[in-house]
């Protein structure tokens, strides 16, 4: 025969239970909470959102969890958000990615294979990319603080170019404007992301381009390392097989990344060289928002 519980036993399963229910609750609440997604402005935010659709709808089955994407109208700002903990899960120029990593804060989980050049972009022939073809001329650049504009402002140096002494530089507020300056005849030239040219190709045919500077490693994706680990796994998981899919093959046929691969301890030595820069700049982060 079962003995009826005393009134103050079973007052402390009733918080006990009551406990459980609560936290068992907030597990729940947190789960259904979107994940903030951030995507580098070298394009429009309604042009990333559509070019990136199909990977975060896969990523969102993946994870189980809604993605809300955003992204910032400047590298600057983008780097600040970052840095003030405004997205959970991101894709990064490789040179903030390697940065964010090595301070603790972000884990890297996987980068396109395709590698990323500078290239310089004229209308009807193929541009020179020597001094004398360049002096004079209006040329196009997209942010000042992404990876291709720092690798372009190099080679402009190394040619012994002054920006608006030998040519007139014309900042834009990314790749894709910097083509469309280029398309409608504003400027002479464009040094953009061998990639974005490649999404422009269908529509401005007429565009021809030459390498302008060395490449380095493209775009890495990054989770926070507040995250829990089993979502982060899930995360590398679902990148790297993307391109197994069908959303994953027209993802990348329209964009021209090929796949996401594992990054490597030679992309941290290519990023090396830019670190110190990032390091002054940012001496002083924002508070974390949460």
């Amino acid at each position: 025969m079962e003995l009826p519980l005393d009134p103050f036993r079973r007052r402390t399963l009733g918080l006990l239970a009551a406990v459980a229910l609560g936290a068992l609750g907030c597990a729940r609440a947190e789960e259904a909470q979107p994940l903030r997604f951030g995507i580098q402005p070298f394009r429009t935010a309604e042009v990333l959102l559509t070019l990136h659709k199909r990977l975060l709808d896969t990523l969102a089955q993946a994870l189980g969890r809604p993605l809300r994407f955003s992204t910032r109208p400047t590298y600057d700002a983008y780097t600040k958000a970052l840095l003030a903990g405004e997205f959970d899960l991101a894709i990064m120029p490789p040179h903030i990615a390697v940065w964010l990593a090595g301070r603790g804060d972000w884990e890297l989980e996987a980068k396109y294979e395709v590698r990323m050049s500078a290239i310089l972009v004229g209308r009807n022939a193929t541009p020179a990319p020597e001094a004398e073809a360049l002096r004079g001329r209006r040329i196009a650049l997209g942010d000042p603080d992404s990876i291709v504009s720092l690798v372009a402002r190099e080679t402009l140096t190394r040619l012994g170019l002054v920006p608006q002494r030998n040519f007139t530089l014309v900042l834009t507020a990314s790749h894709g404007a910097s083509l469309q300056a280029l398309a409608n005849g504003s400027v002479d030239y464009a040094i953009v992301a061998n990639t974005v040219y490649g999404q422009f190709r269908a529509k401005y045919p007429s565009l021809q381009a030459v390498a302008f500077g060395p490449d380095v490693p493209h775009l890495m994706a990054a989770a926070r390392r507040a995250l829990p680990e089993a979502l982060r796994t899930r995360f590398r998981a679902a990148l790297l097989s993307f391109h197994e899919t069908e959303a994953g093959r027209r993802f990348f046929a329209d964009t021209g990344y090929r796949r996401f691969v594992p990054i490597t301890e030679a992309d941290f030595a290519e990023m090396a060289p830019f670190l110190p820069d990032l390091d002054r700049r940012y001496a002083s982060p924002p508070e974390l928002s949460r």
